[in-house]
């Protein structure tokens, strides 16, 4: 009977064992998996951010972000204008509503008009201007849709992406960054870049009509006129939402 026991008791044992052995076989594979998932993660992002910050139009609106006026090869199709002084007055005259161009509502043509002369249409200046912002928010609107399927990690963007998030939406005492700023974040609501919205709301930087950032910027510009037009292309209450913040 003592045999017997003692029998038993070892193949307990061996069985404990044999499932300790597997279950470290299994928790290694199971790093090893999430260890190659990472890696893949990483690479297939770094691929992303290189064809992103490759694209000509994106560079020259990371430019125009950077720079409050610097001259830069805009014009693509203009031979003789190869290079263009941009300021910031004339980035807020490019990124305004169409709306506010064109009171009937349908995109305008460009015009090769002076800049900051008031026309029915945009400059060709302005018009690459818009261009250029419209592949930057594209390619963050891909970013922010592979981060809400689970793709990539919000976290993993910063090292990319984060000095360019908190140069749009740092606060400032320059009307004119103001002006360009208001403009910009006007242009991401009014056409609708969703994405860029919430990818700002994940690095904890609203931009939103109803922000304090928002509203910040539009108190801050010299042309109250325009501050009110863009806040009304974007169904903001600017005057009640800058009464409360005050």
């Amino acid at each position: 009977m003592w045999h017997s026991f003692a029998n038993l008791h070892l193949d307990d044992y061996l069985k404990m064992l044999a499932l300790f052995g597997a279950s470290l076989v299994f928790i290694v594979g199971l790093w090893q998996y999430r260890k190659a998932q990472q890696w893949k993660r990483a690479e297939f992002l770094a691929r992303e951010m290189k064809d992103f910050f490759a694209a000509p139009r994106v560079q020259k609106a990371l430019l125009l972000i950077d720079w409050g006026c610097r001259e830069i090869s805009l014009l693509e199709d203009i031979a003789d204008q190869d290079r263009v002084k941009v300021d910031r007055q004339m980035q807020t005259m490019g990124l305004r509503p169409h709306t506010l161009v064109n009171r009937t509502g349908s995109d305008p043509e460009t015009f090769s008009v002076d800049e900051g002369v008031s026309h029915e249409g945009f400059t060709h200046a302005q018009a690459a201007i818009r261009d250029c912002y419209d592949a930057f928010l594209d390619g963050l609107e891909r970013l922010a849709s592979y981060a809400k399927a689970g793709l990539i990690d919000v976290s993993s963007l910063r090292p990319y992406i984060g000095y360019w998030i908190d140069d749009i939406s740092s606060p400032t005492e320059n009307a004119d960054d103001a002006a360009w700023c208001a403009a910009l974040l006007t242009y991401v609501s009014f056409y609708r870049f969703d994405d860029v919205l919430w990818l700002f709301d994940a690095f904890g930087k609203s931009i939103r009509p109803a922000s304090a950032t928002y509203i910040s910027f539009l108190k801050l510009m010299a042309d109250q006129t325009l501050a009110s037009q863009l806040a009304e292309t974007v169904n903001c209450d600017y005057h009640s939402l800058s009464k409360q913040a005050a």
